[in-house]
């Protein structure tokens, strides 16, 4: 990562964004008919769906976040631009992929529990989550040069990783409303196999949308760095 150069990093995305699209959009489409196609739920009736929306964000907030402070991490030892850049263009989508866990696990959980919120260790630690997410875009905007920004970012984003196992276990460590982990497991997924297929095809159509907006982003970083330094070497 921190032997590529922002620009590769950039033109490789660019080259392969056509295909990225193209297997999205089967993607989502072929999704779309798994859950249509999905009978509803003995107890939940169609309200279970929201799960083939719901999980596949929440494994996406946390492969993000761990993304980020891993970049964080190589962008501090090597000062890698590239890592510093990846951190940044994945921010803002960790923060609306941790949004929508949030807020789809509010109506699932008012539909199956008859409460919107509750204060537990899962609900609770996903909500820090979406700060730490929320933190670390203001602090990218709060400093007058970029590498002051990225710097203290990357500060945020490593103590945030201390975040994600209380996330993942949480379930497990305290007695909480929220179901426990039933893909990654051990002994094995616990769920049929048409529910796990659906669940992965809709996790791998959202992983691409996630790409395909970062490597937008990313491109628009460039740019904006790239008209900062001219306008500093013109003053």
């Amino acid at each position: 990562m921190f032997a590529i150069t922002p620009n590769t990093l950039s033109a490789f995305l660019n080259s392969i964004s056509k295909y990225i699209v193209l297997l999205m959009i089967l993607l989502l489409g072929f999704s779309a008919i798994l859950i249509t196609l999905l009978e509803n739920d003995y107890y939940q009736g169609v309200s279970f769906k929201i799960m083939f929306i719901h999980v596949p964000a929440a494994w996406l907030s946390l492969l993000i976040f761990s993304t980020m402070g891993i970049s964080s991490i190589i962008g501090l030892v090597f000062k890698s631009p590239t890592a510093f850049t990846i951190s940044r263009a994945i921010s803002p989508i960790g923060l609306i992929m941790s949004i929508i866990v949030l807020v789809t696990g509010s109506i699932w959980g008012n539909l199956t529990w008859g409460t919107y919120w509750v204060w537990d260790a899962r609900l609770t630690s996903m909500l820090i989550l979406c700060f730490i997410y929320l933190g670390h875009i203001l602090l990218l905007y709060s400093f007058d040069h970029f590498q002051k920004a990225d710097f203290a970012a990357s500060i945020l984003a490593i103590i945030g990783l201390i975040n994600l196992p209380i996330v993942k276990f949480s379930v497990d460590w305290w007695t909480t409303l929220h179901q426990g982990s039933t893909v990654f497991r051990v002994g094995g997924p616990s769920i049929t196999s048409d529910y796990l297929i659906t669940l992965l095809v809709s996790f791998f159509a959202l992983l691409l949308l996630c790409i395909y907006w970062f490597s937008n982003i990313f491109y628009i970083i460039i740019e904006n760095r790239r008209i900062e330094r001219s306008k500093l070497l013109n003053q």
